[in-house]
């Protein structure tokens, strides 16, 4: 009979020896190694534009009156009210907006390599040796 401390079994005319050597198993485990967030931020830079805008000026026109050139009915010479002439002009106005300009994902993709393992496995070796064998002195 053989037990697992003692790997010898004898029977008659034979005996066994069961011979053991190591055997390496591998596996791998799955470690968090690193955490990526995305931020997003804003950076700010100044720019200049040119805008084109208007506005109204007065002309003064002065023509002189000649000869039968009459004013019209109801003209009053002399008469003291001012005229008034409303000015306009452009000014520029500026709205910030936000829109969109871009998509950016982020993917995880897997990368499988070669690595390389070195380990020492021992072996059971099995010899004969010889014993001389010791006399059986009884009398």
């Amino acid at each position: 009979m053989t037990s697992p401390s003692n790997p010898l079994s004898t029977s008659g005319d034979h005996v066994d020896v069961v011979r053991r050597e190591e055997r390496l198993l591998l596996d791998t485990e799955v470690h968090a190694t690193e955490r990526v967030r995305l931020e997003r931020y804003v950076v700010t830079e100044q720019q200049t534009f040119t805008v084109d805008v208007s506005r109204e000026e007065v002309r003064l026109v002065r023509e002189p009156i000649t000869g039968g050139t009459r004013l019209p009915a109801g003209t009053t010479v002399g008469g003291r009210a001012p005229i008034v002439v409303v000015l306009h002009e452009e000014q520029v106005l500026v709205t910030k907006t936000i829109v969109p300009v871009e998509r950016v994902t982020l993917h995880t993709h897997r990368v499988t390599e070669d690595q390389v393992v070195t380990e020492t496995l021992g072996h059971e070796e099995v010899d004969v040796v010889d014993v001389p064998a010791t006399r059986d002195v009884r009398r």
